[in-house]
């Protein structure tokens, strides 16, 4: 089951050009990965307002990321705060682990409608 990531994030005062460089080399990274799906950057309406929606062929796969990112996911940590993030699916242990560290990240597991 493929494992979807909505993270919101609030530009830092004066670093906004810089973020969207960042965010720009994290989103090329992240399309050289073969398991990573999708990597969207979506702005909004105030200028220091950003969205990642992210999607991974398994929990793995989203793991498998972050490591291969750590250096340009640090970079955006020191630009940006993440404000929320939603994982979507089986995130298994170490997504589940990562976001009860964080108050701002929510697990949303599948619902099983059908028996």
């Amino acid at each position: 089951m493929t494992i979807v990531v909505r993270a919101e994030l609030r530009i830092r005062s004066g670093k906004r050009e810089e973020f969207v460089r960042a965010a720009s080399a994290l989103a090329v990274a992240a399309g050289e990965e073969g398991e990573t799906l999708r990597y969207d950057w979506y702005g909004c309406a105030d200028p220091h307002e950003f969205v990642v929606i992210e999607e991974y062929t398994d929990a793995d796969a989203a793991v498998v990321h972050n490591q291969h990112c750590a250096m340009l996911l640090q970079g955006i940590a020191e630009l940006a705060d993440m404000t929320a993030v939603h994982l979507h699916g089986e995130v298994g242990p170490d997504l589940e682990r990562w976001a009860r560290e964080r108050s701002f990240a929510h697990v949303h597991r599948p619902l099983r409608l059908v028996p």
